[in-house]
């Protein structure tokens, strides 16, 4: 895909899915087999212990899973996915970095990892996408 369509890529995931702005996630940079989307954590996305509750940190991380699968033109869903819950915050931003481990005919695999504005480590996950349109 030539960089144009990464931007319109980006583009239309951004005005056609109304689940990442209600869930006040951003989408970032979309290159070749990588995407990162960010949320600036607010009420919304804690829990009750005022901490970032895990479905924000699933749904960035799945959210950023489809944008990496999507670089290569094609149109996929979340097949299935591994994650671990590493440590949390309870203000900031939060950022997922996803990137492209494998790619099939109809399977890819991306590797997600979600970090504070410090760096540090606060999920990983590996999600398994399966394309509906080859």
């Amino acid at each position: 895909m030539p960089e144009v369509e990464y931007q319109e890529l980006r583009d239309r995931v951004i005005r056609e899915n109304p689940f990442m702005t209600y869930n006040h996630i951003e989408v970032g940079p979309v290159r070749p087999d990588h995407a990162e989307v960010s949320m600036t954590i607010c009420r919304e996305s804690t829990n009750i212990y005022h901490v970032v509750h895990g479905g924000a940190f699933f749904t960035m991380a799945d959210c950023c899973a489809g944008l990496c699968a999507r670089t290569d033109g094609r149109d996929y869903v979340t097949q299935d996915a591994a994650v671990q819950f590493i440590h949390n915050v309870s203000e900031g931003t939060v950022t997922a970095r996803g990137s492209v481990l494998s790619r099939g005919k109809r399977i890819c695999l991306v590797n997600v990892d979600i970090t504070d504005q410090n760096g540090t480590l606060l999920f990983h996950g590996t999600v398994t996408m399966y394309c509906i349109r080859p």
